[in-house]
């Protein structure tokens, strides 16, 4: 499908990104930041743009022409988009014949060829990129039920002593949501670059983080060699201390794929500090795994004077088999290289 001409920007990209920061919806900005994605050859953030100027409320303010042409971009390149994504699969070997059932109502999802069931649960899964079907519905997981964990909670001293020497001046932490040009965006709750909420990473982008690893050689080698992580390519896993600052609220949200679970090993806990998952509050405990589904809604605060601080982690949901495991990976590695 040939894809439709576009035309020349009438400003250059830097002032679309300057009245975008004035104003994330200016849908001239967004079409002009898209066109200039287009024709850099990143479809993908050419799309995001795009789609954006369409989800815009309708008023006199927006032509409608221009929301009209920003359509017409997002279903070529979409078309695109799905094509690249099959084709890689099928190169894979992984082809409509012999694809998990569980992982093809995924994808048809994902393409929009079926609609998801209806969800009755008070806080269902929603996860924002990629939803998974017919996996149990969990909130917390039992710690219990995980041969890993024990052994990496009996290595808790010596993680919690690495971690904490790293908050003496905690000039290495860093906001967890990060402005990305790239990408139209919202505030994201109040976090946007907001250090109450500021992350150290020791595994980001599919490696490790090496001059952060050389501070906590002990915590890292217990992850990495103790716990089944979730590889995805540069997606996950995730591994990192996560520091609250005194006084913070993590508002609610939801993750990003609901094939993983989320862990939290509790280092360093003050008091009246809290952390909510569905309809489930608890408190966490130092040295005490928490295993749950980031895709149910949560949230997380600090009520006290001190920092809290929590090493995290993500690792597959084991309900999915070796197998469903390979697809999805093979998914993501098609979505990433699509440009």
């Amino acid at each position: 499908m040939p894809l439709p001409a576009v035309p020349s920007p009438p400003f250059d990209e830097a002032e679309s990104e300057r009245r975008l920061r004035q104003n994330r919806t200016d849908s001239v900005a967004l079409s002009v930041k898209g066109d200039h994605r287009f024709l850099a050859g990143d479809h993908r953030a050419a799309s995001s743009f795009y789609n954006a100027v369409t989800r815009l409320p309708s008023s006199s303010a927006i032509s409608s022409k221009l929301v009209e042409r920003c359509a017409v971009m997002v279903a070529a390149i979409g078309q695109l988009f799905r094509d690249h994504l099959l084709n890689t699969l099928d190169a894979k070997g992984f082809t409509t014949a012999n694809r998990h059932p569980r992982f093809q109502a995924s994808l048809d999802m994902m393409l929009g060829d079926k609609v998801r069931p209806p969800v009755y649960e008070q806080f269902p899964q929603t996860p924002l990129v990629y939803f998974y079907p017919d996996l149990p519905y969990v909130q917390f997981a039992r710690r219990e039920d995980f041969a890993w964990a024990h052994p990496l909670e009996a290595q808790f001293d010596v993680m919690k002593a690495e971690a904490l020497s790293l908050l003496v001046d905690h000039q290495d932490f860093r906001p967890y949501v990060k402005a990305e040009s790239q990408r139209p965006q919202g505030d994201v709750h109040g976090m946007l670059e907001n250090p109450d909420w500021s992350t150290y990473f020791l595994w980001e982008n599919g490696g490790p983080v090496d001059d952060h690893v050389a501070r906590c050689p002990a915590l890292f080698d217990a992850v990495l060699e103790g716990v089944p992580l979730c590889h995805i390519g540069p997606r996950a896993p995730s591994v990192m201390l996560s520091l609250l600052r005194p006084g913070a609220h993590i508002p609610p949200h939801t993750g990003m794929l609901n094939t993983r679970f989320i862990c939290h090993l509790p280092l360093f806990i003050p008091p009246d500090c809290g952390f909510r998952v569905g309809n489930q509050t608890v408190e966490w405990e130092e040295g005490r795994l928490l295993i749950f589904d980031d895709t149910v809604q949560h949230e997380a605060w600090n009520r006290s004077d001190a920092n809290r601080l929590v090493l995290i982690f993500d690792i597959w949901r084991p309900e999915l088999s070796p197998d469903e495991r390979a697809q999805v990976t093979t998914l993501f590695e098609a979505v990433d290289s699509y440009s």
